[in-house]
């Protein structure tokens, strides 16, 4: 009996132990994430002598700089380059998640001849780099078709590239759903339409979630495909704005700098926001609630 009291004094101690270090490592990480945004945030509102004296120091010496945000909005034309990146990311992602979702639907619950040689040419494509890979022959079609300079040329070129892995992705997620489902509506007399609007497209929420934040930061974000085929200021996006912005003097003004970085990383934030409960809604529940 003693030695029995002893054993589980002795795991309490470890579990508590293991608990403490446990809960020191997330706040370790925490703090190693959150520093760079808040630092980041905080010298935006400084001036940039204040910056470059001291660079890493937190308290904005010598008062808030508002207008820093005001004279990187009108310099950098965010306010642009933003509606040019908004109408780019909206559109591609519309018919990204609408092509991947009925592909994936029919992968997942459709059986046809070629479907496995189907599946395996869309993980192919999804592990190769078709921006890079495919760059030149894409160009070429792309100048032919006469959309050089044109928000439609990106929108294309991300939509063949959002695709594969959304497929991949929406796919495996549309394969955990219970086939008892289908069964089921189709004894109700639901047609294939209804069944994929009604029950599947809820039911896909977490999944489609997924696919709407990967590809929007990957649209925002990047900075290569509009370099490429972007090239007057009426039609760049917000990373070549940033880019161009940084020319604009001699010397990088981190203030400045600062100030747009902050705006242009709004948008991702409010997406993640928005659609971050979807990560953690199990697919059983959602059956269940139905």
């Amino acid at each position: 009996m003693v030695d029995h009291m002893r054993k589980k004094k002795y795991w309490v101690k470890r579990s508590k132990l293991f608990t403490s270090i446990q809960f020191t490592l997330l706040i370790l990480g925490t703090i190693i994430i959150l520093y760079p945004l808040v630092w980041m945030i905080l010298s935006s509102l400084k001036s940039d002598e204040a910056i470059k004296s001291d660079m890493y120091s937190l308290i904005p010496v010598g008062g808030i700089q508002v207008k820093n945000y005001v004279f990187a909005w009108q310099t950098a034309r965010l306010y642009q380059n933003g509606f040019n990146s908004l109408i780019i990311t909206v559109i591609s992602l519309f018919f990204i998640v609408l092509l991947s979702y009925l592909t994936s639907y029919a992968l997942a619950r459709i059986n046809f001849r070629g479907r496995n040689i189907l599946m395996t040419m869309f993980v192919a494509l999804m592990l190769v780099p078709l921006g890079q890979v495919t760059m030149i022959p894409q160009y070429q079609i792309i100048k032919k078709l006469g959309l050089i300079n044109k928000l439609s040329s990106v929108i294309l070129l991300y939509i063949n590239g959002g695709i594969p892995i959304s497929v991949f992705l929406l796919t495996s997620f549309l394969e955990t759903i219970p086939r008892e489902l289908d069964e089921s509506a189709f004894l109700d007399g639901a047609k294939r339409l209804r069944i994929i609007y009604s029950i599947y497209l809820p039911l896909s929420a977490p999944g489609l979630a997924t696919v709407i934040i990967f590809q929007f930061m990957n649209i925002w974000n990047d900075y290569f495909t509009p370099l490429i085929y972007l090239q007057t200021p009426e039609v760049r996006t917000v990373t070549l704005g940033l880019a161009n912005f940084t020319k604009l003097w001699g010397q990088v003004e981190y203030n400045y700098l600062f100030a747009a970085l902050c705006m242009v990383s709004v948008p991702v934030i409010l997406v993640y926001l928005l659609f971050q409960n979807l990560f953690i809604t199990g697919i059983t529940a959602g059956a269940v609630k139905m």
